[in-house]
């Protein structure tokens, strides 16, 4: 037992701050008028504009779109602009493109003396990709009198030379025709055709027409190419796009239909109306009218005419095979259409649950983040199994053939990805973000709401959210954890270092470091500054530590900077008693602490034997008898002359009787986090206790927390709540617990090993095998 309490003053500090606690400040850019300190875009924030008017025809027989477009492109930024740089993202399907040629297809090496085994729908893709010719044909490029303007493409860009630089303030009007083949389904290109179980197909079309690049203070032209993972960087503007397709079909597409008489039956316009105002989702198109279609197949076209505003893209989705149901839900005093489209093989999963999370989602993100701001929502069933659009998401299922079950996983999957494409209409087609960039930066952000709004949904979703948590808190303790902060075609695991460790992230902020009511008040206070507006890192950074008064320096850099992963253990719990001095009482506990420490053998062999001197007493001198634990009456007396000489807040200081306790803490994993200790007393009773994250400060990797006591400790257990990501729970615990565990057996293979002929020498070891596996 310890019983000697020290006490000693110091001179404060200086400011220091190593390792995982320096300011981000060298890792920013710096801030201006632009992008101010406080993570606000600031009184000279500028940003481009792009408007378009469309006119695409969806071509059947031949499975291609033909296009025209006529672009105005508005000039916000204080730089003249010599060209202009357009996306020609349907280039990363043709055969010279950096895409395809980048692709390493499956795995044909297998091992040695073992083929290699390939999955069908991989040999399919990877045939499908190496086939199919690709691209935009772009037929004409002209100003606004239909004069040639000179062009050029670059891979998945195409640099415009205008008749004369662009200066700050001014717009350019031009238009491009072009046209491209739709990809068959199997090539994985976040849009295209599925065949339906008749032989029919649904269309999603997105990246299908030239759009203009990003511009902005940070980048400059975002003229990276689409290879496939970093996604895109666009502008807002107005649209007005005119569908021409087969008259069966039915259209989905960004923004409001704006000639509905036209393409609707009398009956399919009084559903449209009786959903604005229903409980559950009501069909617009029918079961029976999608069959009728299907069975007739119309010879004739028809257009769809949408239009939307304050938007940066626009895609859509058509069949002859859809059904489409709706709903409305009313968001701040506005009403917002909810809608789905999916054929009758997708309708046990899509019939109950599309529309309605896409209702979830607008609401859930609505209170968090922004105002969802636009007057519809769709969800359209696909060859995608997961794409975002301004109003418009892509998803798809395996076909369900029974209507009252189905694997819980493509259940739980229908509700989430439908929530998690949606929640993309916020990061980023609202919150503008550069995807190629910063994947990130919207992955991230809408994977931890996504978390929130599919969890507040339904229960039976809550157990794989919890599940894939677990495994994101041991993936970071890998050697080699990739870090998030990079851009997105250099991720070298997308999913771990674009979705779900930035989402667990924001989830420890708001719930265990800032709590949710700071947290929300701060994030919240992000989707106000930058709606429709360009944000990046360090704009998202800013914001969060202004709005919530809480330097998060050390938690950012760690977390999205670094690779350390998180793990506390309690290294050592330590009770203390004051020693007063007094020479009775201390040299009685110094006996007792002796008699505490068994003897060694050694130890125990000498006192059993007779010395000589216990033979003759003319050896035994004062010392013989001398017991070093007894004061003597000159121990007293000294002790009462120091006393005296002490001032009376120093004796007072003599009258303490708690415990002082000191639990130390090892940080294991490198990552600093805050501390939360529960402490268990001998009787039963229990306190928390909790250190900042500020207690790693000074570069330690131990940290003590003390603490006084009027009872003894008998357990210290950290982080009981498993609030902060440890990936390892089991030495949180003291003293530490016995593991148990559980083993199953199993019968050995009859067949033998054939790489174990001619190991062994006859009548060797070979002989001995049997007996060794019993």
């Amino acid at each position: 037992m310890k019983r000697t309490l020290l006490f000693a003053l110091a001179l404060p500090l200086t400011a220091y701050c190593a390792g995982d606690f320096a300011q981000l400040g060298p890792l920013l850019p710096d801030p201006n008028e632009a992008r101010l300190a406080s993570g606000a875009p600031g009184p000279d924030y500028w940003q481009q504009e792009a408007n378009y008017k469309i006119d695409v025809e969806l071509d059947e027989k031949e499975s291609r779109i033909i296009g025209s477009e006529t672009i105005e492109y508005v000039n916000h930024s204080p730089h003249t602009l010599p060209y202009l740089w357009v996306q020609l993202d349907q280039n990363a399907l043709a055969q010279d493109s950096k895409r395809q040629r980048i692709s390493q297809g499956p795995n044909f090496e297998g091992t040695p003396g073992k083929p290699a085994e390939i999955e069908y729908g991989s040999l399919r893709g990877f045939v499908l990709n190496q086939q199919f010719e690709g691209g935009n044909t772009i037929k004409a490029v002209t100003d606004a009198k239909g004069k040639d303007l000179p062009y050029s493409i670059v891979n998945t860009n195409m640099r415009i030379d205008v008749p004369k630089p662009l200066a700050p303030g001014e717009s350019i009007i031009f238009k491009i025709d072009w046209e491209f083949r739709i990809q068959e389904e199997g090539i994985n290109f976040r849009h295209g055709k599925k065949a339906l179980k008749n032989g029919d197909f649904a269309y999603q079309l997105a990246q299908w027409y030239p759009r203009m690049c990003g511009y902005y203070d940070r980048e400059g032209w975002q003229i990276r190419p689409y290879i496939g993972s970093g996604e895109f960087a666009l502008e807002f503007g107005n649209f007005e796009v005119r569908i021409t397709a087969p008259d069966d079909f039915v259209v989905a597409a960004t923004g409001e239909l704006s000639n509905a008489n036209k393409v609707l039956s009398s009956e399919q316009r009084d559903r449209l109306q009786q959903a604005r105002g229903s409980i559950e989702p009501v069909y617009i198109v029918t079961p029976d009218e999608a069959k009728a279609s299907l069975e007739e197949r119309s010879e004739t076209k028809k257009t769809w005419i949408f239009k939307a505003q304050k938007v940066r893209d626009f895609a859509f989705a058509a069949s002859r095979g859809y059904l489409w149901d709706a709903k409305s839900v009313e968001i701040e005093g506005r009403t917002v259409m909810s809608m789905s489209a999916y054929p009758e093989e997708a309708s046990p999963l899509w019939r109950r649950y599309s529309t309605e999370a896409v209702v979830q989602a607008l609401k859930t993100y609505s209170r968090l983040v922004y105002p969802y701001p636009y007057p519809v929502m769709w969800s359209a069933w696909g060859a995608a199994g997961g794409m975002e659009y301004p109003m418009m998401t892509f998803q798809s299922t395996y076909r369900i053939d029974d209507k009252e079950t189905y694997p819980v996983r493509e259940r739980n999957y229908v509700i989430g990805v439908v929530i998690h494409e949606v929640g993309h209409n916020w990061f980023p087609m609202i919150i503008n973000s550069d995807e190629r960039q910063w994947m990130w930066l919207d992955e991230g952000l809408n994977s931890f709401v996504e978390h929130l709004a599919a969890t507040e949904f339904d229960p039976v979703i809550q157990e794989s959210y919890e599940m894939g948590t677990r495994r994101v808190i041991l993936n970071m303790v890998k050697a080699n954890d990739p870090i998030i902060m990079k851009a997105a075609d250099e991720l070298t695991q997308r999913g771990y270092q674009a979705y779900t460790k930035p989402a667990l992230g924001l989830m420890l902020l708001r719930e265990s470091i800032l709590g949710r009511e700071l947290f929300d008040f701060a994030f919240k206070e992000y989707g106000r500054r930058w709606a429709f507006k360009r944000p990046t890192p360090a704009d998202f950074f800013r914001t969060m530590e202004d709005a919530s008064g809480v330097d998060l320096d050390w938690f950012w850099r760690a977390w999205f900077y670094g690779n350390d992963h998180v793990d506390m253990s309690v290294e050592s719990v330590k009770i203390y008693q004051l020693d007063d001095g007094h020479p009775e009482k201390s040299k009685a506990l110094d006996r007792e602490e002796d008699n505490e420490i068994p003897d060694t053998p050694y130890e125990a062999f000498l006192k059993e034997i007779e010395t000589t001197a216990s033979q003759h007493e003319h050896l035994q001198d004062w010392y013989y008898s001398y017991d070093k634990y007894e004061a003597t009456e000159k121990d007293v007396e000294d002790y009462e002359k120091k006393i005296e000489k002490l001032k009376d807040w120093e004796k007072r200081q003599l009258e303490f009787a708690d415990f002082a306790c000191v639990v130390r803490v090892r940080n294991e994993g490198g990552h600093p986090m805050p501390l939360v200790l529960d402490i268990t007393f001998e009787d039963g009773s229990e306190r928390r206790i909790k250190a900042p994250a500020e207690i790693w400060q000074s570069g330690r990797t131990s940290a003590k927390i003390p603490f006084l006591s009027s009872q003894r400790i008998s357990h210290v257990e950290l982080d009981r709540d498993n609030a902060f990501a440890d990936s390892d729970l089991k030495n949180n615990i003291f003293p530490r617990e016995i593991e148990e565990g559980r083993f199953k057996l199993k019968q050995r293979k009859s067949e033998p090993n054939p790489m174990r002929k001619g190991l062994f020498p006859k009548g060797g070891d070979e002989e001995n095998e049997e007996d060794s596996d019993e």
